[in-house]
């Protein structure tokens, strides 16, 4: 951990705050962003219409993930033990991709959809929030 800027953090209440600022505002343009692509798909791509909703309950399950995982990350980086960062690392992989598989089987019994064009609204979910959690975990354990 960087001395300095847990001083300066202490002099300053506030710049933890700013951290959990800039995360929101980084995930809010994520989710703008990945959400005109969606949107793109849902009114461009008449297959993808079918799974409007589910393109929507993806989108929000990655945030709900994200906001967890950089919660727990913050926790977890001030934590005295060396260990306690690469175990969430650890445990947020595989656990994401049980949630993914479980997600992808629960929509498929459910709504039992006509085309496999949820796969793909999903795996564009998948690969650009997991970008966003590599970003903000490596910026978390810098601190």
């Amino acid at each position: 951990m960087n001395w300095d800027i847990e001083i300066f953090a202490s002099q300053h209440p506030n710049f933890i705050f700013m951290l959990l600022n800039t995360f929101f505002k980084w995930l809010a343009a994520v989710s703008l962003g990945t959400g005109i692509v969606l949107a793109g798909f849902y009114f461009f791509i008449p297959p993808a219409q079918e799974h409007g909703k589910f393109a929507v309950a993806t989108l929000m399950l990655f945030t709900l993930v994200c906001t967890g995982l950089f919660l727990a990350g913050k926790s977890a980086a001030k934590s005295k033990s060396k260990v306690a960062f690469i175990n969430l690392v650890s445990a947020s992989v595989f656990g994401k991709m049980v949630l993914a598989l479980g997600f992808l089987y629960l929509y498929r019994q459910i709504a039992q959809p006509h085309n496999e064009w949820f796969v793909g609204i999903f795996l564009l979910c998948y690969v650009v929030y997991t970008g966003f959690e590599i970003w903000f975990m490596t910026r978390l354990a810098r601190t």
